[in-house]
């Protein structure tokens, strides 16, 4: 009888050579697998590939792997450009295999170190590097500050605007506060303007309605006597004028006047 594991397990590949297109070698010192051998599937597998299937399909592969990697790429590219993705390329390419041929054998994970390169050639990269990451991040601080002034520009637009709306409603408030005012003063004044009219037309019917026949006469009776003399002695005024017509009428002093 043989244990076969079947919980999860990191396989270790040391010393991986990776000698790129441009004639560089260099070496992966350390890649883990992550995996797992599904339980239904153990026996199977045990008995076509035995107990150290994983030397096969895992070890082996991914130094076949790598070599094809490597040998369609640049050392920039492997060193720097797409290492990022290496170990996700790495995995997919192992379970592609394992699928095809050992059903039940899952690839969790995939790590690795950067390849061991030479030190010139590492000096090189490490300052390309800090060249582009200091190109980066004074992009990122250009891109920062064109964005605090478009941002500070555009809070400028809104808060001018917000300014000029406040104006023309202050503005416009201001005006039909006029308005409103011009009218009450116009009813104001066309109010006063119509009782005073109403007076005087009271007035004048009151004044017509007393222009009587009696009442002038009343009145010349008041002027009469109000401009009445009485004359004594021998210096009697030889014209006499009727108060009550003082145009139309000379009386000439008479005996009887004397």
């Amino acid at each position: 009888m043989v244990n076969v594991q079947t919980m999860m397990q990191t396989d270790t590949i040391t010393s991986v050579p990776c000698g790129t297109k441009d004639g560089i070698l260099s070496e992966f010192e350390r890649i883990e697998v992550v995996n797992f051998l599904k339980k239904e599937s153990a026996h199977n597998v045990v008995k076509i590939y035995g107990i150290d299937y994983d030397r096969v399909w895992i070890h082996d592969k991914v130094h076949h792997e790598i070599n094809q990697f490597c040998s369609n790429k640049t050392l920039r590219e492997v060193y720097i450009d797409d290492f990022a993705v290496l170990d996700e390329l790495l995995k997919q390419a192992l379970q592609k295999d394992l699928d095809k041929h050992v059903n039940g054998a899952i690839i969790q994970a995939v790590r690795m170190t950067k390849p061991i390169i030479p030190t010139s050639i590492r000096q090189n990269y490490e300052a390309m590097e800090e060249q582009r990451t200091a190109t980066l991040i004074a992009e990122r601080t250009h891109e920062l500050v064109e964005r605090k002034i478009e941002t500070e520009r555009l809070q400028a637009v809104m808060a001018a605007k917000i300014n000029a709306e406040e104006s023309k409603i202050k503005s416009d408030m201001e005006a039909q506060r006029a308005r409103i005012q011009a009218e009450v003063r116009f009813h104001e004044d066309k109010l006063v303007a119509e009782a005073k009219r109403y007076a005087i037309e009271e007035e004048a019917a009151a004044n017509e309605r007393l222009l009587t026949e009696a009442y002038l006469r009343l009145q010349e009776t008041r002027v009469w006597e109000k401009n009445t003399k009485a004359y004594f002695g021998q210096n009697i005024p030889k014209l006499m004028v009727d108060v009550a017509h003082p145009v139309d009428t000379v009386v000439a002093p008479t005996e009887e006047t004397l």
